[in-house]
């Protein structure tokens, strides 16, 4: 074979190798451009990457063994035959025919097995047979005699029970066709009275009002066109009916006549075709001119477009120069009137608003409180669980204030409303005016947007009580329904409600004054004005100076728009530092839960916002130059002007449009009908001519279509004649309606009672069919029992009747018998041993066979290697061969200069014969990894051989 490898260069006593391990199972270069095989390599002992520019060349052919420096033995390059495709395609038809040699040996084996069980269970049923002879006596064949007998006897009486059930089943069926038709008469007749009863109520309501005599003749043409169709399908059915009798004598004529009949109906089919297709297009037109009069009526309505400004409300301010409660309006036991106050809280809150203050500021003026050290949080701001406690310490009286009176706090009227609204304002205006605010004013509007707020709000928590009053209220269990019952009812968190209510021109502020302990028996649901004032003392208390002085006004009750208010926020809005409100309402609602009930306790709600009207006088302020100015409110708004006279006469265009456009369609429809029924006559003619010609003819149903025609004839007569009376009754003199109308009426009830008749006896007539129809489906599956249990006798019979007949040739022939079957037994015993020896050589060969099979496989695999290795190395060399050339000498010299470190690589090729197989492993040095180049072309190579994954079946 040609040469293809060079020899290393001996001069040095050693290779010179990379340091570093590349990999396995590749083809490395040497400097002169040949290339080296680390397969071949292998086959020497040798494994490694080799790197070109660290290798000399030679020109020896064979690989020795130096020593190197160290003493060690070093592998040095052999010969490697070069491998060509005849080789690889000669080792492969080799490895080919061994494993098709394997797979015929397999059949082979597979054959034999089969052959050994087969004769197996021909000895041992042999061995039954002539031991069930043995047993034979005549005592057993009598006894098997008998039970054929007795299997015959059975047999009879089954057959006799099929006999019965068939007639049975042929009475219920014949029943069950005879009601039949007494239930299609019946439904006919129903038909006919319901139809009548139609006819009739549409008589008394066309006499009873007035009557568009137009309507009642496109009605009676469209009933005299039903009418003459009708007949026609009637002379229809009746010839369907008269060909399928003639058929039955003259066959040739029926299917002629036939044929005439289904030329006549397709062309009906072509004319009604086309007259459809001429309504379909001529609607178009009116429907155009529908289309163009409803896009007129609709830019009609849409009017003319005009934006101007327009006055919507207007906001009422009073400014003075000086506010002051008057004398009385809230007087604590040691004199002070309304709130306290001190100024460093006046300044800190103004310091605060414009930024140049802060929260603790304020925190401080309230604790610094008045000129005895009270807090101002201790004086004005109780909170809801001390207020009793408060009330009695503080001692307060209000002037001109009912107290006495027991009022509802949830029921109070407008003028207790605005009355407590203005003593509010006039605790807060005697503030702000130390601030130097505007001051807040009471409208009858901010009276009635508080009213609407505390509904929404009520109505949001327990919308199951929405709008009652407090004695609908009482009645309907509000104050002893639990918590989960509310659940049951929709209860809403009241901060959730306050939340969502629409409040960008409003702040609604919603506390609970006092909490139920602070009421006697626990229970605030009736106050006196004067106590209600105290509430409203107490609420301005905590909205400016706090609970404790914190800053901050909580969210359980409303809060503020229903969230918490931090940092003196709410503050600064009362008293006018923050926000434009400049009006006042309240008022006091049941909105909190307790324990799961009701709290009695009502909660306070504060609506501050910028309603209309004019500044209600407060009784309980005296002001200094007061100045009332009442400010416009302007928005641009856009409004649409609608020509009335021009949309009055788009619409006319547009309804008589309509009307003529309903007129098309109308006769499209009927176009359609017409149509659609000529088809289905075209078809059913077909269907007619197809069964005279297959022999298939329904006489039983064709009579019934005459029936069902008929029916329809007569139906559609006495609507025809309804109308016709009608249409004539329209035209007459108001007198003879009347009297029509009378008469109509009687007939109308004499028409209800004859079909409550007719339907009466459908629905007996019904019931009695599906009885019947109920024993037919009985006797069915009587029939049904009695076919199996004939079934199953006959097979007792039959396998009975052959046994004793069996038994009884076996007793008579005995000795006869017996030495057939132990012949045939002795012939199969031996046949067995012989075929268990062919079964034992044929598997003998086919591990002979896979073995050798097993080393070719591996021997293609090898070769294949070695080629796919040289060519992958002969491509690479014509790229390299001039680099290598030019530095072959500078390289060289470079190696030995670093004194390359040389490194003993061997390669371990370990053949193991394991079960009829080869494998081959290689190691490279230190580092434990195998070559996968022989597994994954092996496997590749196996498959495509035909011989990887095959089992023997046995």
């Amino acid at each position: 074979m040609e040469q293809s490898f060079k020899i290393v260069n001996q001069k040095e006593k050693h290779i010179m190798f990379k340091n570093e391990i590349k990999g396995h199972g590749t083809i490395k270069k040497l400097r002169t451009g040949a290339v080296v095989s680390v397969l071949a390599l292998s086959v020497a002992g040798v494994s490694g990457v080799v790197s070109a520019d660290e290798v000399t060349a030679t020109d020896a052919s064979t690989v020795v063994t130096a020593e190197a420096s160290e003493g060690v033995s070093e592998p040095i390059l052999v010969e490697t035959p070069k491998v060509t495709d005849a080789d690889v395609a000669s080792a492969k038809v080799v490895a080919t025919e061994a494993n098709q040699a394997v797979t015929t040996q397999e059949s082979v084996v597979t054959n034999a097995e089969n052959a050994v069980v087969t004769n197996d269970a021909t000895v041992t049923d042999l061995n039954k047979q002539i031991e069930e002879v043995n047993t034979v006596t005549l005592e057993v064949v009598e006894e098997a005699e008998a039970d054929a007998t007795s299997a015959e006897s059975n047999l009879a009486t089954a057959n006799e029970t099929v006999t019965s059930a068939e007639a049975s089943l042929a009475d219920a069926s014949s029943k069950v066709e005879a009601q039949g038709g007494v239930v299609s008469d019946a439904q006919a007749e129903a038909n006919k009275t319901a139809s009548a009863v139609a006819d009739a109520e549409k008589k008394v309501e066309g006499l009873s009002t007035a009557t568009d005599t137009a309507k009642l003749e496109q009605d009676f043409d469209n009933l005299t066109t039903k009418v003459a169709e009708d007949a026609t399908n009637v002379q229809s059915a009746k010839d369907a009916l008269d060909a399928a009798k003639l058929a039955e004598t003259n066959k040739e004529q029926a299917i002629e006549d036939q044929k005439v009949v289904v030329a006549d109906a397709e062309k009906v089919v072509d004319d009604t075709a086309k007259d459809y297709s001429d309504a379909i297009n001529a609607q178009k037109g009116p429907q155009a001119t529908e289309d163009s009069a409803k896009s007129t009526l609709d830019e009609a309505k849409k009017g003319t477009t005009i934006t101007e400004t327009v006055k919507v409300g207007e906001t009422t301010t009073v400014t003075s120069s000086g506010a002051s409660l008057k004398a009385g309006t809230a007087v604590s036991s040691d004199g002070n009137n309304g709130l306290f106050i001190n100024q460093e809280y006046i300044d800190a809150i103004k310091a605060l608003a414009n930024g140049t203050g802060s929260v603790q500021a304020v925190k401080d003026a309230i604790k610094k409180g008045d000129e005895f050290g009270n807090s101002l949080d201790l004086l004005s701001s109780p909170g809801n669980s001390g207020y009793e406690a408060w009330m009695e310490m503080m001692g307060y009286t209000f002037s001109n204030t009912d107290s006495v009176t027991k009022l509802s706090p949830s029921a109070l009227t407008d003028a207790q409303l605005t009355d407590l609204a203005l003593f509010y304002t006039a605790l807060v205006n005697d503030v702000r005016s130390k601030v130097g605010t505007n001051l807040l004013t009471v409208t009858d509007e901010s009276v009635a947007e508080a009213k609407k707020v505390i509904s929404s709000i009520f109505s949001g928590v327990f919308p199951a009580y929405s709008g009652m009053g407090d004695s609908q209220r009482s009645a309907s269990g509000f104050w002893s329904t639990t918590q989960e019952d509310f659940d049951g009812t929709g209860m809403e968190d009241v901060s959730n409600v306050v939340k969502g209510l629409d409040s960008s021109s409003n702040t609604i502020i919603g506390q609970l004054p006092a909490h139920y302990g602070n009421y006697a028996n626990f229970d605030g649901r009736m106050q006196t004005m004067a106590e209600l004032k105290g509430k409203v003392l107490a609420i301005v208390g905590e909205q400016l100076y706090t609970i404790k002085g914190r800053g901050s006004v909580g969210e359980a009750y409303g809060g503020v728009d229903g969230v918490r208010s931090e940092n003196f926020e709410l503050a600064l809005e009362v008293l006018g530092l923050r926000g434009s409100a400049s009006t006042v309402g309240l008022g006091f609602e049941f909105t909190d839960l307790s324990n799961g009930m009701v709290q009695k306790a009502p909660s306070s709600y504060v609506v501050l916002g910028n309603a209309d009207g004019s500044a209600i006088d407060n009784p309980y302020l005296d002001l200094v130059d007061a100045e009332t100015t009442v400010t416009p409110i302007y928005e641009t708004k856009t409004r649409t002007v609608i020509d009335q006279a021009k949309v009055d006469e788009a619409q006319k265009a547009y309804d008589e449009a309509v009307k003529a456009n309903q007129v098309a369609k109308d006769t499209v429809a009927e176009k359609e009908t017409a149509y659609n029924d000529a088809q289905t006559k075209f078809e059913t003619a077909q269907k007619q001519l197809a069964d005279l010609q297959n022999g298939t003819v329904d006489i039983p149903s064709l009579e019934q279509a005459v029936k069902d025609a008929e029916t329809q004839l007569v139906k559609d007569q006495a609507s025809l004649q309804t109308v016709k009376e009608t249409l004539a009754l329209a035209k007459a003199s108001a007198a003879d309606r009347a009297k029509a109308l009378e008469i109509a009426k009687s007939e109308l009830a004499d028409a209800k009672t004859a079909n409550k008749v007719a339907q009466g006896v459908l629905s007996k007539e019904k019931e009695t069919l599906e009885v019947l129809t109920k024993a037919k489906e009985v006797a069915t599956m009587a029939l049904a029992d009695a076919k199996s249990k004939q079934a199953t006798a006959q097979t007792v019979f039959d396998t009975a009747s052959a046994k004793a007949s069996d038994l009884a040739n076996k007793l008579a022939n005995k000795e006869t018998v017996l030495a057939d079957l132990n012949t045939k037994l002795a012939d199969a015993t031996a046949k067995s041993s012989v075929l268990r020896a062919e079964l034992e050589t044929a598997k003998e060969l086919l591990e002979t066979l896979k073995a050798d099979a097993n080393a070719k496989n591996a021997e293609y695999i090898r070769i294949l290697g070695l080629k796919a290795e040289q060519d992958k190395a002969e491509a690479e060399v014509g790229t390299s061969q001039v680099v290598n050339n030019k530095n072959v000498s500078s390289q060289t010299n470079q190696s030995v200069y670093n004194k390359a470190i040389t490194a003993k690589i061997t390669q371990n090729i370990v053949s193991r014969h394991q079960a009829g197989k080869t494998s081959y492993q290689a190691n490279l040095p230190k580092t434990g990894d195998e070559s996968s180049l022989f597994g994954i072309m092996g496997v590749s190579l196996l498959l495509g051989l035909g011989f990887v994954g095959k089992r023997r079946k046995v």
